[in-house]
């Protein structure tokens, strides 16, 4: 126990360095992980909300007989009702300023009301 006690000052900085190197080295590798899953868990969001606005569009159709004129209109007044944006902290809007509707990605969707194509999300292309 003595022999311990008696170990010079350097090899203890030592020591606390590489605890510290293996600690941030560890720190990195988790994060990384982190942000891999965070972005799967948005693409899967993305192509939930993708399928679900499809649905509502082709549901206008056999309900009026023509294609919505945007998406907004299968909407309603409160798109967080319909698309659950208000389970997100990040996404503040739904819809820009030009009252298109938003992916999860944060980009208005392409959606061609003379079809009724409504393209997913650039990200899941």
């Amino acid at each position: 126990m003595e022999r311990l006690d008696v170990r010079p000052h350097r090899a203890r900085a030592l020591e606390w360095a590489l605890v510290l190197l293996f600690i941030l080295i560890m720190s990195g590798v988790v994060l990384d992980r982190y942000e891999a899953l965070e972005e799967r868990g948005l693409a899967t969001v993305a192509q939930h909300e993708h399928r679900l606005l499809e649905l509502r569009v082709q549901l206008h159709r056999y309900r009026h007989g023509e294609w919505p004129g945007s998406l907004r209109e299968v909407l309603g007044e409160d798109p967080r009702d319909i698309i659950g944006g208000a389970l997100d902290p990040r996404r503040d809007t739904l819809v820009d300023d030009r009252g298109r509707v938003l992916d999860p990605f944060g980009r208005p969707y392409r959606y061609d009301p003379d079809s009724g194509e409504l393209a997913p999300p650039r990200d899941l292309e």
